[in-house]
């Protein structure tokens, strides 16, 4: 039940399956939307559920009907206030069990009061949902207590070969001092595979008549010239001096909807960042602080993690992270309207991860890469695995993957457009990364694109967000040396690079977070993008707030021949 401006009516049936859609089908002057069960399915549960949010304007009912030749029966009905079913033998009003629903159908229809053009559900990117409907899992007893505490490194320079959390030596005192991220360079001991690295253009300082910007470019580009057509694109900054979260990077920066944005967790100097939850207004450039309520389980204050959105329950799910030579498996649930921590129940295996990803798709968290720790004396290691949490469910599991897998990392970005997952960068020691693979989310297959253009150096702990038009927004990261402050586009559709030229590029950094502002303007030329913090793994810190302004079809640097 999906166009491209409607949201899918899923069917969850097992949790170590994915969801399955209903497919649009016309029968006898009526559009009703079907959903048949695979021949091999093992039915242990049922779940009716939308991906997306309700028109809350119109008067709409779904009704879900189980058909078995052509006797019917009615399973469910869906509505703005009851948005998605759960199977249970008493509330069932018909004499179906779970194992016999093998050989039936499930048929969906829809019964709209209001005009049949308008939209029925809104895109799930932009907006949020106006009531819970999930059920919220209540605080663990078992939750351990807040550590506020942070080991001291000793000899940091020789053990650390990377920004990641290290294995200490023994010591004899810890105090709450973190090593600053100059003392860990990795310097010439990572070094990006010779197959990756693009060969560098002829270098040629730019002058500002050749942009057509205000300021010449700080630094030299690896590129010949800007393109004459396009737009410039424009970096603002936006901090103002008023309450702000202090300067950190490794934190997570995610988007609930055009007025509201969360901050969470990250390292400071010399210190893992106490005030770990920040409300940002994109529209009004303001910071709030909010106050969390003291009961529920509290996560420790971590960075290297993932937070997610999901907007039917309206709420964060916070995973992994590292806390030095702490690492972390837990999910928890920070609730937006009561602004209070849960500690998620799960069942299955939890990866233990830091510096992965996580995506939201179909009401699940998609988890790819990142680092875990090993025993001594080894060194720790990056997996190139994916691992799915249902919240849903409670219950981790691992899909049958196909393709040809992406080399262990972490410290890449993973950008969802439409059902493909967009993977590019990353590190695994002592190799950066520029390579890109796209993960198909409905057949769990993996493929690697031929692309053309110029493509980004190798990098990690760059800053990511999907724009209009099927495109993904690259900029900053860290190639194993510097902090970078490039700026780069993905074409999905044409598997095309493009650099930026950017009109007061901001200073190098890494370990930022980014988003694209949604905007609804039909004459909208441009994206919005905020991007706050980051640092430059040289002892600096950022707390400042930029917007980028990339257009339609911007200034691009013409790769040299």
């Amino acid at each position: 039940m999906s166009t491209s401006q409607e949201a899918d009516l899923l069917c969850l049936y097992n949790v170590k399956s994915p969801p399955v859609a209903f497919t649009k089908e016309e029968h006898q002057e009526e559009t009703r939307y079907i959903c048949k069960f695979p021949k091999s399915a093992k039915i242990e549960t049922l779940m009716i559920l939308t991906q997306g949010f309700w028109n809350d304007s119109q008067e709409m009912i779904i009704d879900v009907d189980i058909v078995k030749g052509k006797t019917r029966n009615k399973l469910c009905s869906l509505n703005t206030s009851q948005r998605c079913f759960q199977w249970s033998e008493s509330a069932s009003s018909n004499s179906c069990t779970l194992k016999s629903l093998n050989k039936c159908s499930l048929v969906a229809s829809i019964n709209n009061k209001s005009d049949a053009t308008t939209k029925v559900f809104e895109p799930v990117q932009d907006s949020i949902v106006s009531s819970p409907v999930l059920t919220k899992i209540k605080e663990s007893d078992n939750i351990q207590k807040e550590n506020e505490t942070t080991p001291k490194a000793e000899n940091m320079l020789s053990q650390c070969r990377s920004p990641l959390p290290v294995k200490p030596s023994k010591r004899k005192y810890e105090d709450e001092n973190t090593p600053k991220p100059k003392t860990r360079r990795q310097r010439a001991s990572m070094n990006a595979p010779t197959v990756d690295r693009t060969p560098p253009c002829k270098q040629k300082l730019l002058e500002a008549k050749d942009l057509n910007t205000v300021q010449a470019l700080k630094k030299t580009s690896p590129c010949k010239e800007v393109s004459k057509e396009g737009k410039i694109t424009r970096c603002v900054d936006l901090s103002v001096r008023a309450l702000k979260p202090s300067n950190r990077w490794g934190h997570t920066m995610t988007l609930v909807n055009s007025k509201q944005a969360v901050i969470i967790g990250g390292q400071g100097d010399k210190q893992l960042s106490r005030d770990s939850v920040w409300y940002l207004d994109p529209e009004m450039r303001s910071w709030k602080c909010p106050e969390i309520q003291t009961e529920g389980a509290k996560p420790e204050y971590r960075m290297g993690h993932s937070a997610t959105y999901d907007p039917t329950v309206r709420c964060i799910y916070v995973f992994g992270g590292s806390k030095n030579a702490k690492w972390f498996h837990d999910v928890h649930m920070f609730d937006l309207d009561e602004k209070k921590w849960t500690l998620v129940k799960a069942n299955g295996k939890a990866p233990t991860r830091s510096y992965h990803s996580a995506t939201l798709y179909r009401h699940e968290l998609w988890i790819f890469g990142g680092v875990f720790p090993l025993p001594d004396p080894q060194p720790d290691g990056c997996d190139n695995e994916i691992h799915i949490f249902s919240p849903v469910m409670e219950n981790w599991y691992k899909p049958i993957v196909t393709g040809e897998k992406p080399l262990p990392r972490s410290g890449h970005s993973a950008t969802l457009l439409n059902d493909q997952l967009v993977i590019f960068g990353g590190w695994d020691f002592p190799f950066c990364y520029n390579d890109l693979f796209i993960l198909d989310l409905t057949t769990v297959d993996w493929s690697s694109p031929k692309c053309t253009g110029q493509p980004p150096k190798p990098r990690c702990w760059h800053a990511s967000c999907a724009l209009t038009n099927d495109r993904i927004f690259i900029h900053g990261g860290y190639d194993g040396d510097n902090a970078l402050y490039d700026a780069y586009i993905f074409h999905l559709e044409n598997k095309n690079w493009q650099r930026l030229a950017v009109e007061n590029a901001p200073s190098p950094r890494a370990g930022h977070g980014c988003f694209r502002l949604p905007s609804n303007y039909e004459s909208q030329e441009e994206d919005e993008i905020i991007i706050f913090g980051g640092g430059d793994n040289d002892g600096t810190y950022f707390s400042d707030l930029l917007a980028f302004y990339v257009p339609f079809k911007p200034k691009v640097y013409i790769e040299a021949e």
